[in-house]
């Protein structure tokens, strides 16, 4: 009898150290994918100065300039401003070459599991003036993705995409009805597989009956707008907290348009959104810290 109930209790240990393993394996210890080595570009300097184009938003002007930021190459203003019982924070941004719109990998890996880093950590690594959180590319199994320029995954899914180009435009996509080939042959420099699309040629698309439960549900978010060639806001919104609520889809795409983008889409959000800028996260993530993620976007000093 004793002997049955020793062989029951180391089986039982063992049963708990490998169950322990593989969930950790599953969910903690990062492994596999494999490094992507950082894009050599060379922009040329501009043939004259850099120019704020047109008028600044009448929503960025009644708000709080918290930063700013310019070269020759980029004109960068962070704002603070207020909407939906909400904080949020927009990064006005005007590039002389739309490849200054760099992406980050965490550890520089793709396709593994677990693998992750701060958007504060990769900026820094990175030599970054700006970054945002991105769509967490590594977060799926399938959906295009394409980086600096380089096709990472090419195995469709069922989501809208969101494409910048090399000469400075962007759009958004269904990936089931396109061929990522023909987009970067089409001069594709990022591809975000996440969504939804927000605003799509100047009208609002969002919906919070899109059959996300997500989209329905105040969150904090993060979110990429194109007001022209070369002209971008960068957007995240803070969120469950007493001070800031968070938006919903519908209410992240009003943003948007209240900064005159023609196009706008979604980032990942909840606890991954994070605006980093000068050396110092600006706004207040919803976890107190800031969480892992798989990706971000940057813009290096130049």
């Amino acid at each position: 009898m004793k002997q049955k109930s020793k062989l029951l209790l180391i089986y039982n240990i063992i049963l708990f150290l490998f169950t322990g393993f593989v969930l950790l394996y599953e969910f903690v210890i990062p492994h596999g994918g494999y490094v992507i080595d950082d894009p050599e570009i060379v922009i040329e300097a501009p043939s004259e100065e850099l120019i704020y184009p047109g008028t600044i938003p009448s929503t960025l002007q009644s708000g709080t300039v918290i930063g700013t930021y310019t070269s020759d190459y980029m004109i960068i203003t962070i704002y603070q401003i207020r909407a939906y019982s909400s904080n949020v924070y927009v990064a006005d941004v005007v590039v002389s070459d739309a490849q200054l719109i760099l992406s980050a990998l965490a550890y520089n890996s793709f396709g593994g599991s677990n693998v992750t880093q701060t958007v504060s950590e990769m900026a820094t690594d990175h030599d970054a003036i700006f970054a945002i959180n991105a769509d967490y590319a590594s977060h799926y199994n399938e959906g295009f993705v394409i980086k600096n320029g380089k096709i990472l995954r090419s195995s469709a899914s069922g989501r809208d995409a969101a494409v910048l180009y090399k000469d400075g435009s962007f759009n958004s996509l269904t990936e089931s009805d396109s061929n990522i080939n023909d987009i970067l042959d089409d001069g594709a420099w990022q591809l975000w597989s996440f969504g939804p699309v927000l605003i799509k040629n100047g009208v609002s698309v969002a919906s919070v009956n899109d059959g996300l439960q997500r989209s329905a549900a105040n969150n904090p978010r993060s979110a990429i707008g194109y007001v022209d060639t070369n002209h971008f806001m960068f957007v995240t919104v803070d969120g469950r907290s007493t001070s800031s609520t968070g938006v919903d889809i519908e209410e992240l795409a009003d943003i948007m348009a209240s900064l005159n983008c023609t196009e706008a889409y979604n980032f990942d959000g909840g606890g991954s959104a994070t605006m980093w800028f000068d050396n110092e996260v600006v706004n207040n993530p919803s976890e107190g810290d800031e969480r892992g993620v798989g990706d971000c976007v940057y813009i290096s000093k130049a």
